[in-house]
């Protein structure tokens, strides 16, 4: 594969799954941009089911979900996606890459503009009825101004689309084991690990949202809760005439003891 309407392909990155990548230019808008194609073939019957799943991810435009510019099927039957380049010179940046570049951690302030960049994104998404079973640390991608972008949200396997979401905290559960990953380099599928024994006592309150995150029998409802709760995030205040009245749940108890604040964070 050589070419792709008016986008040339001149340069072949790692797969994304079951997706190949390559770096395009559009030869009359002299653009960069990421052609993804996935390597099932999809016969005639097929086509058109999924390219209404296309249409429907693609929908949401945010400033961290990265866009769906073009979308078709190529001479080969493959379904083939657009995407803005968001790169430098050496290819895409995974924030993992970010990672191995800082001595395998991030600092504090760049874990929560990830976290709350990913939560915000999930909600604008769910707005338009577009969600992901769980978030997959590869796809998190830092572009050229430092923010971050989630890549191909919503699609995995094209053949499979299930129109009922699952539960938001299932997502906020998997960006909260993002963020333990960020702070300690440590995956926390592969072993339980404190957070303050690696990024320090300044961390606690993290350690805090991440354990509230992840609780298997609570963890946060609504991505406005778990944005609320975010260490150095101020409630909002109540509309004129709302209760001041608290409810009291397990984890409300556990952010009222905890929760302290870290001041400003980078937006």
């Amino acid at each position: 594969m050589h070419r792709f309407g008016p986008y040339k392909l001149f340069r072949k990155l790692n797969a994304l799954g079951r997706w190949e990548r390559w770096i395009a230019l559009h030869e009359h808008a002299d653009t960069d941009h990421v052609v993804y194609r996935y390597d099932g073939r999809v016969d005639a019957h097929e086509r058109r089911r999924l390219l209404e799943v296309v249409a429907k991810v693609s929908r949401p435009r945010h400033p961290h979900l990265l866009p769906i510019e073009a979308y078709s099927f190529d001479e080969f039957g493959h379904l083939c996606l657009v995407s803005p380049y968001t790169g430098n010179q050496e290819g895409l940046v995974p924030i993992g890459h970010l990672m191995a570049r800082r001595s395998g951690r991030l600092e504090i302030p760049e874990v929560a503009r990830c976290v709350e960049h990913l939560l915000e994104a999930i909600a604008h998404a769910r707005s338009h009825g577009v969600w992901v079973e769980s978030i997959d640390p590869e796809r998190v991608i830092i572009d050229r101004r430092g923010s971050v972008l989630y890549e191909l949200y919503g699609i995995v396997n094209p053949r499979i689309c299930d129109p009922v979401p699952g539960p938001v905290s299932d997502e906020i559960r998997a960006i909260a084991e993002v963020a333990a990953w960020l702070l300690t380099g440590v995956e926390p599928s592969l072993a339980p690990v404190s957070v303050t024994k690696i990024a320090g006592r300044q961390a606690k309150a993290w350690e805090v949202w991440i354990a509230a995150a992840v609780d298997p029998l609570g963890g946060f409802e609504r991505i406005d809760d778990a944005l609320a709760a975010l260490p150095g995030r101020h409630a909002p205040a109540q509309p004129k005439g709302a209760s001041n009245e608290v409810v009291s749940t397990p984890i409300n108890a556990v952010m009222r003891r905890f929760r302290r604040e870290t001041g400003g964070l980078p937006r």
